[in-house]
């Protein structure tokens, strides 16, 4: 559980024109605020990743990485099919530096591939020997979603592999009923080739509070959380001003993480650690919501949290504009068309940096296979 007075008192200062100060954030709460870009400060403690926490690394795994196996055709081998493991993290462009973070806390292994039509940066690591390094990571630093039941059948491939089974029709079969229950499964293709697979049954994933750790939520929320802004107009409004303060026009802040249904109860688990929020479930699209609404909540919780454990990467940014819109709000300030006008802004820069969704990787989409 999120302490509560792990945060007593926050500073966020700088060079610019004013600062603001959370003092006592569980207690008679003062706050002043201003439109000020983040401090260099701010952007050089976002932008030091050459100390990614293990727990960090497994959380953004957890959200964006994936556990990839492909049996392609190939004349040249004995089988006429060859088998290749592939461990992957995917990531906006704007994200190539934490990317490239992550391959350096794997002593550079693997490499950096850019895919134009997505707009994306993967790391991938293939060769047999560098694996090894992959799979000893998540030994000691277990992945906590459904992922984990994943990286049990690779981690069963990958040994086949090693023996070099997979050579044989019994290891490449023996592959083929894991690879079944991996991801999205067997493409059409190797259904076709392969009629006799059975799917292996799925390692159960046990989402106890004992596994959460701030580290690891940081890691997570880097690749699925969002910070939203938001306006809403009154429909008896017409939008105008009245005296100096805004009339129908109402701001709000909102901090959310989405995940497959299957991971209902670790968002619940996430909600407990934090002492806030609420998740929803959306079962007709088997999806899954914590979100954090209540603007207290989100200064004497959120904000606090993040600013002892770093969201990382574009993101961090986003962040920032979210914080400050929380801040403006909380000191009344968005009653005023000056007020409001800021928060609009701050809402627009975060749309405008935001960037474009990923496929989402909890099950990777199919390949060529």
């Amino acid at each position: 559980k999120f302490p509560p007075k792990l945060f007593p008192y926050i500073y966020f200062s700088s060079g610019a024109t004013k600062q603001y100060i959370v003092h006592n954030s569980f207690h008679g709460v003062r706050f002043y605020s201003t439109e000020k870009q983040p401090s260099l400060t701010e952007k050089r403690r976002a932008n030091n990743l050459s100390t990614l926490n293990p727990s960090f690394i497994t959380g953004l795994i957890d959200a964006e990485g994936s556990f990839v196996v492909t049996i392609l055709k190939n004349s040249r081998y004995r089988l006429g099919w060859t088998t290749q493991a592939r461990f992957q993290l995917k990531l906006h462009e704007k994200d190539r530096d934490l990317v490239l973070a992550v391959r350096n806390y794997f002593k550079n292994i693997g490499y950096i591939s850019k895919i134009n039509i997505r707009n994306s940066v993967e790391f991938r690591v293939t060769k047999i020997k560098d694996l090894d390094r992959i799979l000893s990571h998540f030994n000691s630093n277990p992945l906590i979603t459904n992922k984990y039941a994943d990286f049990i059948l690779f981690k069963e491939i990958y040994s086949i592999i090693l023996s070099n089974k997979h050579n044989t029709l019994d290891g490449l079969q023996n592959i083929l009923n894991k690879k079944a229950s991996l991801n999205w499964g067997l493409s059409e293709n190797l259904k076709e080739n392969f009629p006799l697979t059975s799917s292996v049954k799925r390692a159960k994933v046990v989402n106890s509070m004992e596994y959460l750790s701030p580290e690891w939520i940081a890691g997570f929320c880097t690749g699925e959380s969002c910070f939203s802004i938001f306006i809403t107009v009154s429909a008896a409004s017409d939008g105008g001003w009245n005296t100096g303060e805004a009339r129908g026009k109402y701001a709000s802040v909102r901090f959310s993480v989405s995940q497959d249904l299957r991971d209902v109860l670790l968002l619940e688990n996430i909600a407990i650690y934090l002492s806030c929020g609420i998740v929803n479930k959306y079962k007709n699209r088997e999806v899954c919501e914590l979100v954090v609404s209540k603007l207290d909540d989100i200064v004497t919780r959120i904000i606090p949290f993040f600013e002892k454990y770093l969201i990382r990467g574009s993101k961090y940014q986003n962040y920032l504009y979210f914080k400050q819109a929380a801040f403006i709000i909380k000191n009344k300030e968005h009653l005023t068309k000056e007020g409001l006008d800021k928060i609009i802004q701050l809402k627009t820069k975060i749309n405008k940096f935001r960037p474009p969704p990923l496929v989402a990787e909890t099950r990777a989409a199919p390949e060529e296979n």
